[in-house]
């Protein structure tokens, strides 16, 4: 009998995405399973594309939020059976073993409620919450913010207690039309680059000055290059800016869909861009997952070596001068690296920057790892070890 497996996944764009290793891992490990997600409701679209998964569940975050604090606070028999009730008319039957990816108590909940076994994140149910070995080790690390070499995707798979995949199977371009003026977009001779203009925090917002001068250089020195602004509603203002900034003659290459674009119709344009510069950002982590060429822009509290774009030769420019430890502050550039992005772009070496350090991605047994640009490409060594105990650490 075919089992049947529910992965949850209730954070934001970016962490479903970078869930997308260990849903590969786990059909590597069990081709028959049944592999369903359950994600927010908004993002449900994406997590139809994804490679793997059967089917999706649609979590609607605002309804049970006031169910999970219950549980968290009080939980008495009425609590649950009211959210028992609930999840009956998402769900038929309960699933045979529950990944549960956060430690949020909605998602606690939601596998102890959905699946005969929960493991993942947090062993247990609301009653007895236990931390697995990989949750408590991103705590110390998140904690103490001390050097971390293993990517949060590759975490997620511990957490599914598999190991990173084999092989990436990038989510295949989404079959559906663009609006009508928006369809030209990657079928003619380029570059095309996209720029992610926006970020889901305020404090990972690229300055629009830096966008500006990157775009002007970029349509300035790639002479057939073409530019596409790319992010949601709240991102159309910021688009115009840039585009009210630039020199008239160079608009007819830029291309804005901001506001214009379902998740699904996002993740078909990025398949169309040769390469997508951003923060880092959700729509920056489902470019590399359709396959495409990324640069990253990593500052604030955006690390290279957590959540680095997954896959292989991706770029990251990480801001450096942040201090080491629980009181580390935001990293706020004061430059940004234009000139060394367009080198990158024209296929010629990135000179030095005291300010960032450029970094390329690499893929073994054990994962995604980054190595600074002009290093040999050597895995850190303390990855091995960390892997080893921690499938064998017990749980507490």
């Amino acid at each position: 009998m075919t089992r049947r497996a529910l992965l949850i996944q209730l954070a934001r764009l970016g962490d479903v995405v970078q869930t997308i290793p260990a849903i590969t891992a786990l059909k590597e490990a069990h081709a028959d399973w049944n592999l369903d997600l359950l994600c927010p409701a908004h993002l449900e679209e994406v997590g139809r594309i994804i490679p793997g998964i059967t089917a999706v569940v649609p979590w609607d975050g605002a309804a049970w939020h006031q169910r999970a604090r219950l549980a968290e606070n009080a939980c008495k028999p009425g609590h649950v059976a009211e959210a028992d009730a609930a999840l009956r008319t998402i769900v038929d039957e309960p699933y045979d073993r529950a990944f549960v990816l956060n430690q949020h108590p909605r998602a606690v909940l939601a596998g102890a409620l959905l699946a005969r076994e929960s493991t993942g994140a947090i062993v247990g149910g609301p009653l007895d919450q236990k931390r697995s070995p990989w949750a408590n080790y991103v705590r110390a690390v998140a904690g103490e913010r001390r050097e971390n070499r293993i990517h949060l995707s590759d975490v997620f798979c511990g957490m599914c207690g598999v190991v990173p995949p084999t092989h990436l199977i990038p989510i295949p371009a989404p079959v559906g039309v663009l609006p009508l003026d928006l369809e030209p977009i990657g079928q003619s001779e380029g570059p095309w680059i996209g720029l992610l203009v926006g970020a889901g925090e305020q404090e990972r917002l690229v300055p629009i000055t830096a966008w500006t001068s990157l775009i002007a250089d970029c349509l300035g020195y790639l002479h057939q290059s073409r530019i596409v602004l790319l992010g949601g509603g709240p991102e159309q203002e910021r688009a115009n800016r840039i585009q009210t900034a630039l020199p008239s003659s160079l608009l007819g290459r830029v291309w804005d869909t901001t506001g214009r674009l379902s998740l699904k119709e996002l993740a078909l344009v990025l398949t169309r861009c040769d390469v997508v510069i951003g923060a880092d950002t959700g729509p920056l982590h489902l470019a590399a997952a359709v396959g495409s060429k990324v640069i990253g822009w990593y500052f604030a509290r955006a690390r290279v070596h957590e959540t680095g774009p997954y896959g292989e030769d991706h770029w990251v420019w990480q801001a450096e001068g942040g201090a080491a430890g629980p009181g580390d502050r935001l990293i706020t550039p004061e430059v940004w690296p234009i000139d060394e992005t367009i080198a990158l772009l024209s296929n010629k070496p990135a000179g030095p920057n005291r300010d960032w350090s450029l970094w390329e991605s690499h893929r073994d047994r054990w994962g995604a790892y980054y190595v600074q640009a002009g290093h040999e490409r050597i895995a850190p060594s303390q990855r091995e070890q960390i892997w080893l105990e921690l499938h064998s650490a017990p749980v507490g």
